[in-house]
């Protein structure tokens, strides 16, 4: 299995002390260029805890940085206005590589449905680890407060009905 990492999912769980999960996950982890310049280039003249140790995954070769070739990120770009560039780069290099877009923005998730790319949240990184046994349903419910600590925002709603797959797993 392939994965292409967003911004967003890869900040919150290495700020939220979940970066082994990624590391975990099994198949090759991607992400793009934008996402790159985001998280680690202006995480780091920032200051952000969590932008030196993407950059050691990345140059670990946990993750690698790679550019979509296809035309298929400036259609992305062109018809839909609301999408920055990384989530393009992102949907677009998914889609290429037949991999799971692991992206949380709901504008992103839209596009990548439309357009047919598979698409995961940050929550499902945790979820992976607990069907493979890594962690138990109280690690996993454990893990999901410390994402929301981070600052990774879903509704109540929503954060509901992920406990109750945890409860369910």
């Amino acid at each position: 299995m392939k994965f292409v990492f967003n911004s967003t999912p890869l900040i919150h769980l290495v700020k939220a002390g979940l970066a082994w999960m990624i590391e975990a996950l099994e198949g090759e982890k991607y992400t793009t260029p934008a996402v790159y310049r985001e998280v680690v280039t202006i995480g780091n003249e920032r200051g952000f805890d969590d932008a030196p140790v993407i950059e050691s995954m990345i140059k670990r070769g946990l993750i690698t940085v790679k550019e979509p070739r296809n035309k298929f990120l400036e259609f992305i770009m062109k018809n839909h206005e609301s999408i920055r560039i990384g989530e393009a780069e992102v949907i677009g290099l998914a889609k290429e590589l037949e991999a799971v877009a692991i992206i949380d923005d709901p504008v992103a998730r839209r596009i990548a449905e439309i357009y047919g790319v598979r698409k995961e949240g940050a929550y499902t990184v945790i979820m992976r680890m607990l069907l493979k046994s890594e962690i138990n349903k109280d690690q996993a419910r454990e893990s999901l407060q410390k994402l929301v600590i981070s600052g990774w925002r879903c509704d109540i709603e929503f954060y509901t009905r992920i406990l109750r797959l945890v409860e369910e797993s």
